[in-house]
């Protein structure tokens, strides 16, 4: 993450939280949505060739058309100013990932062998929050390469339970005797 991309979404979240933090959240994804589906606005807009009146009364007409909150209008006209949309998509990573630790949400990654059902989803999530002491959001994928069991990533901890690991652990103590 680069540092521009942790000031600017500091300062608008600064601004928005907490009331508008979640509305500013959806309205900069929807604005990055309209800008990979239309890649000659996107390039209109990061052109600095283009005259700056030109560009604000655009972004003023889209941010009218879809909603937008002042302050995010604003933001992304700073953006746009500067030549930064090019980071807009770290921007709102790091936006995200701010406004979960404000709210005291931690993001765990959970992969494990095969497909989980809602409640195995549940339990994990429970024991990850007792774990924490936080509220978890977790994203699940599956990697039949683990064999079996599973392996959660919260922050920079990992917790391996995979049987992939367990074998490569005996492995390693039966060489090492």
């Amino acid at each position: 993450m680069s540092v521009a991309a942790n000031r600017y979404a500091t300062a608008l979240l600064d601004v928005l939280y907490p009331v508008k933090a979640e509305t500013g959240l959806q309205q900069l994804q929807n604005f990055a949505t309209l800008l990979k589906e239309q890649p000659d606005s996107r390039r209109f807009l990061e052109n600095p060739a283009m005259a700056g009146e030109r560009r604000k009364r655009v972004l003023k007409e889209v941010s009218q058309a879809l909603g937008f909150d002042r302050a995010v209008a604003n933001f992304i006209g700073i953006l746009t100013d500067r030549n930064r949309l090019p980071i807009l998509d770290e921007v709102i990573e790091e936006y995200g990932r701010l406004l979960d630790d404000r709210s005291g949400i931690v993001r765990a990654r959970l992969t494990s062998a095969r497909p989980l059902d809602a409640a195995q989803q549940q339990e994990f999530a429970r024991k990850l929050e007792q774990i924490t002491g936080k509220q978890v959001r977790m994203e699940i994928a599956t990697d039949p390469a683990l064999i079996g069991g599973v392996i959660t990533q919260v922050g920079s901890t990992i917790y391996d339970g995979s049987i992939r690991q367990q074998l490569q652990a005996f492995k390693t103590r039966l060489v090492g005797e």
